[in-house]
C-alpha cells in the first residue's frame, strides 16, 4: 500500500512539473508580443499609459501626412515581436523611398528600456536617413 501510495504522490508531482512547464512555454511567448504600430504623432516627451513609444515616422502626401510610430506596450498585449516590429518599420520605409514619397522620422532612444531597442533605434534611423537622402536625391 505505501508504495502504492508514493507512487500516486510521484505521478502527481511529475503531471504538475509538466504543466508549469506548459504554461511557462506558452507564456514566454506571449511574453514577447510587446510592440505595436500606432498611427498618430507622438511628441518627443508623449506617450500614452498604454504605449511608450520608440520610432515614428509620417509619410507626406501633399499637405496630409501618415504616421506609423511603433511602440513598446504591455507584455501580451501587442501584435509583434522585437525582430517583427523593426522589419516591419524598414519595409515601410523603403517602400516610401522607392515610391519617392517624402518622410520625416523621429526617434525616442531615452525610450529604449532593453539593448534590442536601442539596437534597433539605430539600426531604423540609420536605414531613415539613407532612404531619406535617397528619396530625395530621385525627386
Amino acid at each position: 500500500m505505501f508504495l502504492l501510495f508514493a507512487a500516486g504522490i510521484i505521478a502527481f508531482q511529475n503531471s504538475r512539473m509538466l504543466a508549469e512547464r506548459e504554461n511557462d512555454a506558452s507564456r514566454a511567448y506571449t511574453g514577447h508580443l510587446m510592440y505595436s504600430v500606432y498611427h498618430q504623432d507622438f511628441a518627443p516627451n508623449g506617450e500614452l499609459p498604454e504605449a511608450v513609444p520608440l520610432f515614428q515616422f509620417t509619410l507626406f502626401d501633399g499637405m496630409d501626412g501618415t504616421t506609423n510610430a511603433l511602440c513598446r506596450v504591455a507584455a501580451g498585449r501587442g501584435e509583434m515581436v522585437l525582430s517583427d516590429a523593426q522589419n516591419y518599420m524598414l519595409s515601410n520605409l523603403r517602400q516610401a523611398a522607392l515610391q519617392g514619397v517624402r518622410f520625416e522620422y523621429l526617434s525616442f532612444p531615452g525610450k529604449a528600456a532593453r539593448r534590442g531597442e536601442k539596437e534597433m533605434i539605430k539600426a531604423l534611423e540609420t536605414v531613415a536617413k539613407q532612404e531619406a537622402e535617397y528619396a530625395n536625391h530621385s525627386e
